[in-house]
């Protein structure tokens, strides 16, 4: 076994801690960040199974009369997904993560499963941003996290924002990861949060009680208070965004990816935990198809847009088949 301080393996003539022992390392993390990244899109790609969706489609159907006058029905199947999986039927999260750790071998990622048993709902307010993670505070609890930014799109101070948090694995205090799509409000919507809250403390319930029982009525505040969103889910406008930033970057005209992407994301609803996901897949379908100037590696593409390589293929493969049927 060599030393950190032995001649290097590789040839270079420096010591194994000066070279390729911080390598190593990187490769170690990058192995444990793909084991996350692929549990969790995993199960949005397995669940809810055959036998569950008629569960999953009450809950639909509850708050579409509700909401649907304002918001588009894949935000709300979106919202009501989450409450199927951790307020409804925790089971099928629980149990999907008992399987997948027995499946495990790494020690570190079994006790990060092992810690995820319970999603945090979270809303709040962002307070700072870094490259990597933004700071924001829980309205309810008062308790701020450290959320892993899931792209590099500007995220304003100020503005409210709606998750399941999940422990990221890092082992630093408070730093998290959104289980769910990170869905970002407008400073303008701050007072729904605010008048949310006080009826929160004047409960007398627990943070985890009230949002059990209130999940829904946050939402129909929200539209009370006039949030409609955009022709696009936000969590689509994203996937756009990305693509669309990507291509600028480039320097490719991608007129005719962005169409079949559009008419993909309202048809399909596909669902992912990133964004970038489906942006990356989108990208190396155009480049397959030719409906723009370039080639990129697989590899490449993965790192635009933050991902593994594996969470791609996915909907590289769902857009070709989209498109086949379309043609």
């Amino acid at each position: 076994m060599i030393g950190r301080n032995d001649p290097c393996l590789c040839g270079s003539g420096k010591k194994y801690k000066k070279c390729c022992e911080g390598q190593k390392q990187t490769t170690v993390v990058s192995v444990f960040n793909e084991e996350i990244e692929n549990t969790l899109q995993n199960f949005y790609s397995t669940y809810p199974e055959s036998k569950d969706i008629r569960e999953y489609v009450e809950i639909v159907q509850a708050w579409l009369p509700k909401l649907e006058s304002h918001l588009q029905r894949e935000l709300i199947e979106a919202v009501a997904l989450d409450e199927f999986f951790f307020h409804k039927r925790p089971d099928v999260w629980t149990g999907y993560l008992k399987r997948t750790m027995k499946k495990m071998v790494r020690p570190a990622t079994i006790a990060l499963l092992e810690s995820w048993t319970e999603p945090t709902f979270f809303i709040g307010c962002v307070e700072s941003v870094e490259e990597k993670y933004f700071k924001a505070t829980c309205i309810l609890t008062d308790k701020s996290y450290m959320i892993r930014r899931e792209n590099q799109k500007p995220i304003p101070e100020g503005m409210q924002v709606f998750a399941f948090l999940l422990p990221d694995g890092t082992g630093h205090e408070d730093h998290v990861l959104a289980v769910s799509t990170l869905i970002f409000f407008p400073s303008e919507h701050a007072n729904t949060f605010d008048t949310f809250t006080k009826t929160f403390k004047a409960s007398g319930l627990t943070a985890p009680e009230f949002v059990k029982a209130n999940h829904l009525s946050f939402w129909m505040a929200l539209v009370d208070g006039g949030y409609a969103g955009e022709e696009f889910t936000s969590f689509e406008q994203d996937v756009i965004g990305q693509v669309k930033e990507f291509l600028t970057t480039k320097d490719l005209d991608g007129e005719r990816l962005l169409t079949v992407l559009e008419d993909y994301l309202v048809e399909q609803q596909p669902t992912a935990r990133k964004a970038g996901a489906i942006a990356a897949g989108a990208i190396r379908f155009g480049q397959d198809r030719g409906l723009f100037d370039g080639k990129f590696t697989v590899k490449e593409i993965a790192e635009s847009f933050g991902i593994s390589a594996s969470s791609l293929n996915k909907y590289h493969q769902e857009l070709l088949a989209f498109d086949a049927v379309a043609v």
